[in-house]
């Protein structure tokens, strides 16, 4: 049931709104549970079971884990924990892809294959694996205390605002709230960032999404240099658009609930290195690979030569993480392998003019979101040749009218716009002026009220998350 569809907005949220406002505070938790449980056994009934016992497993190994003396018992069930989520993760996400590569070379030694059930992706599994994974970690390290009741710690796992696709949480960020929250007071901030949201997601990433996918889907007689850039161009807005916009809501349902989440997101495309731009795209995951592997492996304790070699690593397992496939892992070399020579070059980057550090940043960003959105190396070769002039000669582009019609191009050149002004803002701050308060409040509701009209009337489409 995702955010932008209209039994989401006209059925689901109203109807839990008014139970959870109805019910005393003592009982607002379970209320919580109870609605997230629906809104998550809507989209994976199968799952669910799996969900929760977890969640039983790790409260108690969790216990276990602090009522022990530092040691190797403890640690042992460190490991049986992290081992346990992780064969969770990679049968239900990897076991397809492992299936298929070994078959694919099987059958080109002339063996045959391997019979095998195509095993379904439930929604979510990689943002509840990461943070049961960090549960368990910060219990360990000492940097949270063991959930004091089982059902903080499911509604922890499964508040529906986050449980689908985060962002990341960590147990130590949202233990309080869990036990004392504010309500109400975050109400009208709380419909104001959901109406954000809903907005670019649907009047932008959603219509964006039209010359995206026909660019990725053209044919070698329809891939010109133009429509592979406008493709390319447009997925980079359409994907930044549509994450961002989910957080966005997932920030506002919370806050409707009582919930501070912490951003996900910071104007990525402002960023003048990919560095900067990890530190602001996708920042719960970014903080997550740092703190839960980039420093375990060493991070820079062991020298240079040790950081980079763990850089690319973290990396590359990013794209792993994203996906079972070769593209995703092409991604996160690519990501990798430029962050890391960023390390290297260190001050001396300080001499490449500025304007030409943010133009390369977003060149490149767009390069890798190429890979990411190809449905295989060869195909990301082919549009990449396109986007620099290999191409067919007699290639045509398809009738303006079905590849971008006008709003599909006004949506992008708002993209465009928006990037290059909030690059300018980065280093021209604009001043608020309460004076427009009122006028914002107002434009809030029109938000929603056109997100609404345009789900009535255009089909929503998935958010591309949701597959990771």
């Amino acid at each position: 049931m995702p955010f932008s569809s209209l039994l989401f907005v006209h059925a689901f949220l109203p109807a839990f709104l008014v139970l959870y406002w109805l019910t005393p505070r003592s009982l607002k938790n379970h209320t919580a549970i109870f609605g997230s449980l629906v809104f998550y056994a809507w989209g994976a009934p199968r799952f669910l079971p799996v969900v929760l016992g977890l969640g039983a497993i790790d409260y108690i190994l969790s216990h276990q884990i602090a009522a022990r003396s530092p040691g190797r018992s403890r640690r042992t069930l460190l490991v049986l924990g992290v081992a346990l989520h992780l064969s969770i993760l990679v049968y239900f996400k990897y076991s397809n892809f492992f299936v298929d590569e070994m078959n694919g070379l099987l059958t080109s030694l002339g063996f045959s294959t391997v019979g095998w059930t195509k095993v379904v992706l439930p929604i979510g599994v990689s943002f509840i694996t990461f943070e049961e994974i960090t549960y368990l970690v910060d219990v360990y390290r000492g940097d949270a205390k063991p959930a004091n009741r089982i059902s903080h710690y499911l509604l922890f796992l499964t508040l529906f605002p986050h449980s689908i696709a985060g962002p990341i949480f960590r147990w130590k960020d949202l233990q309080a709230q869990l036990v004392d929250r504010p309500h109400g007071s975050y109400l009208v901030e709380g419909f104001e960032r959901f109406s954000l949201g809903l907005a670019k997601k649907v009047l932008v990433a959603d219509t964006l999404a039209i010359p995206a996918d026909l660019a990725f889907l053209a044919t070698a007689d329809q891939l010109t240099p133009a429509v592979a850039w406008i493709g390319a161009i447009a997925y980079t807005l359409q994907i930044y658009f549509d994450f961002s916009g989910y957080s966005d809501m997932a920030i506002g349902l919370g806050k409707m609930l009582g919930f501070t989440f912490k951003e996900n997101f910071n104007q990525p495309y402002v960023s003048a290195s990919l560095t900067e731009f990890w530190s602001r795209w996708h920042i719960s995951l970014s903080n997550w690979l740092r703190d839960y592997l980039y420093i375990p492996l060493g991070g820079n304790r062991l020298g240079r030569r040790r950081a980079i070699i763990n850089l690319f690593i973290v990396f590359t397992l990013s794209g792993l993480w994203h996906g079972p496939a070769w593209t995703f892992v092409a991604w996160g070399a690519f990501h990798g392998g430029f962050v890391a020579s960023e390390r290297l070059l260190g001050a001396r980057r300080d001499r490449i003019p500025l304007a030409l550090q943010h133009i390369v940043t977003l060149g490149l960003v767009v390069v890798g979101w190429v890979l990411f959105r190809a449905t295989s190396l060869g195909h990301a070769g082919t549009m990449l040749g396109a986007m620099i002039g290999i191409s067919d000669p007699n290639a045509v582009a398809p009738i303006p009218a079905d590849f971008a019609p006008r709003y599909a191009l006004v949506a992008l050149a708002f993209g465009v716009l928006a990037t290059v002004w909030a690059i300018f803002r980065k280093y021209r701050p604009a001043s608020g002026d309460l004076r427009w308060a009122f006028l914002a409040r107002l434009g809030y509701v029109a938000l929603l009220v056109a997100s609404v009209v345009h789900l009535t009337n255009m089909r929503s489409t998935p958010l591309i998350y949701f597959k990771f």
